[in-house]
């Protein structure tokens, strides 16, 4: 994505966040630099028909619109525009939006702020929309395009000004909830976590997605897409996800079609695109485990790093994440958490922790793990049910480059992802461990940053709580203080935020979550103090299991995935 600085607000960053680099007082954002362009459409293989327009699901449109929608969507945003071209807008996993200049906390609680449009889809959509700016079509017009991706397997591109449908494509018959023996997600497993966009040149870029798919009854495939965001064809021939390992007696391990699916989004580092694997509902525990996967432009499986080594036991050790998708540094190297399974200390089995990972993925580089693991395993309560965010480093800093990690124990950690403390006593390894909830009320997500007027911010909301907001101190003893809640509890597994603002000038910072439940809920914070929401507003139905999802917000408009909807609000006139 690139975030693209403006003179009104002065000193922003261009290139920061995705690079690990430091932010001055007052900043902006950019996300990953584009690669190197892939083959030609020579290499592109037939282009899928698109399918017909699937109803929406009942009770989708349960909000009605602002009386000025109509004119709202001729009008348009009066900012910089910004490509989110991966899970939560760059690779540190900010979940910060620093380019938006309409949506500030006056405007967003004024009567002006409400629902413009409903978009219908096919499916539920548990991926982020994201969104690519001034894209030159093939037909020579220029567009802000939308790309929604559905359990149904669909990927959609809207015309993000008008939010006419430009194409759609199915990648083919999703897998179905009751053959696979899982009713986490029902009635289906599509497409679900969040594809990653490499935009290449200002008519060219790529899509990279993982769909699952059932051709024929109880015969599963997991399949890497690359499509254009031109047309929604194939720029490369998809190929199966079904790596395999020895593990140290010698035995192989193998992927599991039936219950292993792909959760959390996917990571473009290092001119690959990562892709982390977890379970389904833990079915055949003892012969699967998680995965990092890195696969080329031409889709071709360059590395691959598994959790799990030994045999004895309950392996998983997956990542998911709820979503959430795996952080990169300024370096390459990559973050990631892994749920309930074995762990050892003689690194070999890699439950229950956060991984840091190189580049081609070999073994991890360092780890944290919570001294309690074992009973993290006993109770279900995985550490990898949520993910891990890295810190912007600010102006100033003497702590080291840091990292916040929280899963279903409600324990918050802040790490020193240069060291990450391995497995110590009372967890002393980590910078601090703040216990915010009771055991088992712990987050299904993850947090989102903020650098606001009076420093960098971080915004989590755990199970049956309200969000809260903690200051981070960044000299030579760092930590997270709490300095606000809000007013609203969530529903179950918590909310995972995003904010948005005009770099960090005061009165622009807004913090956004999804309330879970049916229908769902838009709300909306003042980023600097919390409280009672600014704005609050049902955004769809939801009836597809547990809805992990998050909003995205770009170019003065916010998204909110639903059940055969996105739900779209922004200003009107």
């Amino acid at each position: 994505m690139g975030f693209e600085s403006s003179s009104a607000r002065g000193n922003v960053v261009r290139a920061l966040l995705a690079g690990g680099l430091v932010l001055p007082a007052m900043a902006g954002a950019a996300g990953p630099g584009v690669g190197h362009d892939p083959d030609t459409a020579a290499d592109a293989i037939a282009h899928r028909a698109p399918s017909p327009q699937a109803p929406a699901a009942p009770g989708a449109a349960i909000v009605p619109l602002h009386p000025n929608a109509t004119a709202a969507l001729s009008k348009p945003f009066a900012g910089t525009k910004i490509d989110v071209t991966t899970y939560h807008y760059d690779n540190l996993r900010t979940g910060w939006n620093a380019a938006e200049t309409e949506l500030t906390q006056a405007t967003v609680k004024s009567a002006k702020f409400g629902l413009l449009q409903t978009l219908n889809v096919d499916g539920s959509v548990y991926a982020e929309p994201l969104l690519v700016s001034d894209f030159k079509m093939p037909d020579g017009s220029t567009r802000d395009i939308l790309i929604v991706a559905t359990a149904h397997d669909s990927v959609y591109a809207f015309d993000a000004q008008t939010f006419a449908q430009l194409w759609r494509v199915s990648m083919g018959t999703p897998q179905s909830s009751a053959h696979i023996g899982c009713g986490d997600v029902n009635p289906e497993y599509g497409i679900a976590g969040t594809p990653v966009i490499v935009r290449e040149k200002p008519n060219k870029a790529t899509i990279y997605l993982v769909a699952l798919t059932e051709p024929t009854a109880n015969v599963f495939h997991t399949t890497l897409h690359a499509l254009s965001l031109a047309d929604g064809s194939d720029v490369k021939t998809p190929v199966e996800i079904a790596p395999s390992a020895t593990l140290n007696d010698g035995s192989t391990l193998n992927y599991d079609q039936k219950n292993q699916w792909i959760r959390a989004g996917l990571t473009w580092a290092n001119d690959s695109v990562y892709v982390a694997v977890a379970s389904r509902c833990d079915h055949n525990a003892g012969n699967i485990s998680g995965w990092m996967l890195r696969y080329n432009q031409k889709l071709k499986l360059q590395d691959t790093f598994h959790t799990i080594e030994t045999t004895a036991g309950y392996k998983l050790s997956a990542i998911w994440g709820s979503g959430f998708a795996p952080a990169a540094d300024a370096d390459g190297t990559l973050f990631a958490v892994t749920g309930n399974g074995n762990f050892d200390r003689g690194g070999k089995d890699w439950g229950e922790s956060v991984l840091h990972l190189p580049a081609a993925l070999k073994k991890p580089s360092d780890f944290f793990t919570p001294e309690a693991y074992a009973r993290l395993n006993g109770a279900d309560l995985d550490f990898g049910s949520g993910g891990v965010m890295l810190l912007p480093s600010v102006e100033g800093q003497l702590a080291p480059p840091m990292a916040v990690a929280m899963g279903k124990d409600a324990v918050l950690y802040l790490l020193d992802r240069t060291r990450l403390g391995k497995t110590k006593p009372a967890d002393a390894g980590a910078l601090q461990a703040l216990r915010v909830a009771g055991s088992g009320a712990g987050v299904w997500g993850g947090p989102a940053y903020f650098l606001s007027p009076t420093g960098g911010n971080v915004y989590y909301q755990n199970s049956g709580g309200p969000v809260r907001g903690y200051s981070v101190a960044t000299g030579a003893t760092p930590s997270l203080t709490q300095f606000a809640t809000g007013t609203t509890t969530s529903g179950q597994g918590g909310s995972t935020p995003i904010v948005s603002s005009n770099g960090s000038a005061a009165g622009t910072g807004v913090v956004w979550t999804i309330r879970r439940g049916n229908p769902m809920t838009l709300e909306a914070y003042d980023a600097e103090h919390l409280g009672a929401p600014i704005f609050s507003a049902s955004a769809g139905a939801w009836t597809a299991g547990r809805p992990f999802q998050t909003p995205m917000q770009a170019n003065g408009r916010v998204y909110v995935p639903g059940t055969g909807t996105v739900t779209v609000f922004g200003l009107a006139p």
